[in-house]
């Protein structure tokens, strides 16, 4: 593994998924697939001169909805202020995927010598996000509640990554 610099560049933020990449999202048997796609996500930020990489999350339809893939309990809908796709919490968490996030790292191990790192979304920022008081309520009658119960599913995980090194 290389050193970094003082002052190491990161991406921040998923990189822009092409289409192709983009429409094997959810689908069966596309890890070949997705994988050959974040090889060439890596060597992108290497030729870049990236100091910390990332798979650019293109396993992953967001950011915030990766927790959709650790829990059941969420519900693709449209969110009614814009119209864009929205994952809401709608039932109770379960573990659905449990290492979701360390294989993301687990690929990006074997293919990079340079440092590297996993995102992961902040409990308040899905109770923020992903509750709502209309569709929410019945599993969680408050943000608050939501949000403690997905503590031991990102604490899970953590504790995931941090044995992957």
């Amino acid at each position: 593994m290389t050193a970094l610099p003082l002052f190491p560049t990161s991406v921040v933020g998923s990189l822009p998924r092409p289409d192709a990449v983009r429409a094997l999202l959810g689908q069966d048997n596309s890890s070949e697939q997705l994988d050959a796609a974040i090889r060439d996500a890596v060597a992108l930020q290497e030729n870049a001169g990236v100091d910390i990489l990332t798979d650019g999350e293109w396993r992953r339809a967001s950011y915030i909805g990766v927790i959709a893939e650790l829990a059941h309990g969420f519900e693709l809908g449209t969110n009614p202020a814009d119209g864009r796709p929205w994952t809401i919490v709608v039932d109770k968490l379960a573990p659905k995927h449990p290492g979701f996030i360390a294989a993301e790292v687990r690929y990006l191990k074997t293919i990079t010598d340079r440092q590297i790192k996993a995102t992961m979304p902040a409990p308040a920022l899905l109770g923020e996000r992903m509750w709502s008081a209309e569709k929410s309520s019945s599993a969680y009658p408050t943000r608050e509640a939501f949000v403690v119960d997905c503590v031991p599913i990102l604490r899970h995980e953590v504790e995931l990554l941090f044995e992957e090194g």
